[in-house]
């Protein structure tokens, strides 16, 4: 074999084996986040230079309330198509398109495969992150462990602002009732 074509095949093999494994690692990814219809878990969050900490739950394919332990009472809702953001303590309530975030990527089981199929794998320091661009809402790179668990995600908008959402203490599969996902009605 000369040694151009040595140089060729190792190029491609490399290719082809990093291609499986990425591959594999998706899969994996795929599989874990999928089994899961229910999740609670504790959440620290960081973003406008501003730490907060709180509280969510998570229903699939269409519920997440998170609840932030701030002076603002803050609740983050998310009910089918509608993203809320709630200050209990002013009694105000902020609309969003759900569509604008990636939410609904996360929350449907199609969705997610989707996303996590076309991203790029990177693997850091016994992690592994999947990191995904949309032309209508920025950049993702989702955050898991060496299990395959989601360990929180970092977002950087259209408008370069970035989020990084960590999370831990992680119940799966919990009985979770709808009402709790309910949007409150305002004065």
């Amino acid at each position: 074999m000369t040694k151009k074509n040595y140089i060729l095949f190792t190029i491609l093999f490399s290719f082809f084996v990093s291609s499986n494994l990425n591959a594999n690692v998706q899969l994996k990814i795929i599989e874990s986040f999928n089994n899961l219809e229910t999740l609670k878990f504790n959440f620290e969050q960081m973003s406008y230079n501003k730490k907060e900490r709180g509280f969510c739950f998570l229903k699939r394919p269409h519920f997440l309330k998170c609840i932030y332990t701030d002076d603002k009472q803050k609740e983050l809702i998310i009910n089918r198509k509608n993203l809320v953001i709630y200050h209990k303590k002013f009694n105000k309530v902020y609309y969003y398109p759900v569509s604008n975030s990636y939410f609904a990527d996360v929350l449907d089981k199609k969705k997610f495969k989707n996303l996590i199929n076309k991203g790029q794998v990177i693997f850091k320091t016994g992690k592994f992150q999947i990191k995904y661009f949309d032309n209508s809402k920025g950049e993702i790179i989702l955050l898991f462990d060496e299990n395959f668990d989601l360990e929180g995600w970092v977002v950087k908008d259209l408008s370069g602002n970035y989020t990084e959402f960590k999370i831990n203490s992680i119940e799966e599969n919990l009985n979770l009732d709808k009402k709790i996902f309910f949007i409150p009605e305002t004065n």
